[in-house]
C-alpha cells in the first residue's frame, strides 16, 4: 500500500472485506394481464413493470386485475411485479402483446426490465387467461430432407411465412452436413407450404433442404416464458384447458421445461354476487410466495388449503386420478373432506432429477445468489487472500442454508480440479460447489403387520378373574 509518511498512529480499512452472500428475494410474484388501455388510471401503462405491495396499490385498475390481486392476497401478503398489456379486438392480438417482443422488453420481457427500475426481481410468473389455449398451427417438427455439405458450425434457419410469428429454429451441424433442426419456440399462425431457408453464416455451405409440419404446439405466452425464466432463474405457472384429465395430459406433453408448472382445472370465486371461474395458476403462484415467506422455497406449494374459494369447476379425486396427473406434470386440487388444496409438487421437466419444483427452485437460490454475492470478487488480483476469501463466501452460504433446513447436510465449495496455471494467467478462476436440495416426502409407503403373538400374549397376560366392580365371584 502506498502511503505518506507520518509521524503517529493511523488506522486504514482494509478494502478486502469479507463477502456475505445475501439470498434473493424468491417470493416475488409476477402477474402479466391484458386490459383495455383506455381502462387503466393515469399513473399507469402498458408494457411497464408497476409494483403492486397491498390491495390499495391497485385503485382504479380494472375489474380483472383486482380480482387476480385478490386472490393472491387471499393466500398471503407478498410483493407483486404488474405488467400490463392491450387486450386487442380478440384472444390473438391478446396473446401477441402478451408474447411482447425482446429488444424492447415489451409483454412478458418486461419483467426482465423490472430490476433496472427498481423493482424486485419477480420469481413467480403467471398470466391468467393468456396461458391455457395450445395454438393449432405452430411448428410441430422441421425434417431434414437434403443435409448438403460443407456447412461451418454457424447455420441458421429461418421460415418464409406470411402470416407466422415468433417460431424459432435451431441448427445441428455434423460433418459439414446439417443433421437437424430444433424447433425452439413453436410459434403461431403458420402454414404447412410455409418454407424454411438454412443459411451458412459462418461458411459456404450449400445444398440443405428441411421441411416444415404444423400441428398443436404449446400455448405461445407459455413457450415464451420459459426463454424468460432462463434468465430471470423464475418458475412459470402456466393456466391448464380445464375440460378433462385426457386433455390436461396432453398439454402437459407439449412442456418438458423445469421452468413449467401446469395447474389445472379452474377454482370459483364469489364475484359480485356471482359465482365465477378463475383459473388456478394464480393460486399456485400465490401459494408458493406464501410458502417461501412462511416456511422457505424448499416447501413446494402443495397440500397447502387454498383461501377465498368456493370450490373447483372439475372434481379430482385424491388418489389415483390426481396421481395420474401429478405424474404427468400436472398440478392440481383435491379435497379429501378437509377442504380444497393444492396437490402437486411437480414441474413439466421430463428429467426427472428436476420434476419437483422445490428442488428446482432451491438451486436456482442458491446459483443465483452465490453468483450476485462473487461479483463483488470481480477485478480483483489474484491472491491467496482473495481465493480464500471467495471459498471461506461459498462456504459459509451453504452452511447457513444447510442450518435453514433448505439444503441437506454435506455441501462442499473449493477451488475446481480443473483450474490450471493458464487459466490463471486468463484472469480465469474457477469453483465448484456440490450441495443437494431436500426432495419433498412425496411417496409415503407404509407396511402393515399382524402381531398375533404378541397381541394375545397380552391380552392373556391381562386377565385376573376380576371386574369392574370386584371379583366375578
Amino acid at each position: 500500500m502506498a502511503i505518506t509518511t507520518h509521524h503517529g498512529v493511523r488506522v486504514f480499512q482494509s478494502g478486502a472485506d469479507p463477502v456475505l452472500v445475501n439470498f434473493v428475494d424468491t417470493s416475488v410474484i409476477g402477474l402479466l394481464m391484458a386490459v383495455d388501455p383506455t381502462a387503466l388510471p393515469a399513473t399507469a401503462s402498458t408494457d411497464t413493470p408497476i409494483l403492486i405491495q397491498k390491495p390499495s396499490d391497485a385503485e382504479g385498475y380494472p375489474d380483472a386485475v383486482k380480482d387476480e390481486l385478490d386472490t393472491i392476497f387471499d393466500q398471503g401478503s407478498t410483493r407483486i411485479v404488474l405488467v400490463l398489456v392491450d387486450e386487442g379486438a380478440d384472444a390473438t392480438e391478446a396473446q401477441t402483446a402478451a408474447v411482447g417482443d425482446a429488444t424492447t422488453k415489451t409483454g412478458i420481457h418486461a419483467f426482465r426490465a423490472a430490476t433496472g427500475a427498481g423493482l424486485p426481481k419477480p420469481k413467480l410468473l403467471v398470466a391468467p387467461g393468456l396461458s391455457a389455449a395450445t395454438a393449432a398451427d405452430g411448428i410441430a417438427s422441421v425434417s431434414v430432407d437434403t443435409p448438403g455439405s460443407g456447412y461451418s458450425d454457424d447455420v441458421s434457419a429461418t421460415i418464409t411465412t406470411s402470416t407466422g410469428s415468433n417460431a424459432e429454429l435451431e441448427v445441428s451441424v455434423v460433418g459439414g452436413e446439417v443433421a437437424t433442426i430444433g424447433v425452439v419456440k413453436p410459434g403461431y399462425g403458420y402454414d404447412a407450404l410455409d418454407t424454411i431457408t438454412i443459411t451458412d453464416n459462418g461458411g459456404t455451405g450449400t445444398g440443405a433442404a428441411a421441411s416444415l409440419t404444423v400441428g398443436e404446439v404449446m400455448n405461445p405466452v407459455s413457450a415464451e416464458a420459459m426463454g424468460i425464466c432462463e434468465k430471470l432463474r423464475a418458475q412459470f405457472y402456466a393456466d391448464g384447458p380445464d375440460t378433462t384429465d385426457a386433455d390436461a395430459l396432453s398439454t402437459a406433453q407439449l412442456f418438458g421445461s423445469k421452468h413449467i408448472c401446469l395447474c389445472d382445472p379452474k377454482v370459483l370465486k364469489f364475484v359480485d354476487g356471482v359465482t365465477t371461474p378463475f383459473v388456478s395458476s394464480t393460486v399456485f403462484a400465490a401459494q408458493q410466495a406464501a410458502a417461501d415467506r412462511t416456511d422457505g422455497p424448499h416447501y413446494p406449494a402443495s397440500n397447502r388449503l387454498i383461501n377465498g374459494i368456493q370450490g373447483v369447476s372439475r372434481s379430482v379425486e385424491y388418489g389415483i386420478e390426481a396421481t395420474t396427473l401429478n405424474e404427468a406434470g400436472v398440478n392440481t386440487i383435491v379435497n379429501r373432506g378437509d377442504g380444497f388444496r393444492t396437490w402437486g409438487p411437480m414441474t413439466t421437466a421430463v428429467d426427472t432429477i428436476w420434476q419437483f419444483v422445490s428442488v428446482k427452485r432451491v438451486a436456482d437460490l442458491v446459483n443465483e445468489s452465490i453468483e450476485d454475492a462473487f461479483v463483488r470478487f470481480n477485478d480483483r488480483p489474484q491472491t491467496r487472500q482473495n481465493l480464500d476469501l471467495m471459498v471461506i463466501a461459498g462456504r459459509e452460504a451453504l452452511k447457513r442454508l444447510e442450518n435453514e433446513g433448505i439444503l441437506l447436510p454435506g455441501s462442499q465449495f473449493y477451488l475446481s480440479g480443473s483450474l490450471v496455471p493458464a487459466d490463471g494467467a486468463e484472469g480465469i478462476v474457477k469453483f465448484a460447489m456440490r450441495y443437494e436440495p431436500p426432495a419433498p416426502i412425496y411417496d409415503v409407503r407404509i407396511t402393515a403387520y399382524r402381531n398375533i403373538q404378541i397381541g394375545y400374549e397380552l391380552l392373556y397376560n391381562s386377565v385376573t378373574g376380576q371386574v369392574d366392580t370386584g371379583a366375578a365371584i
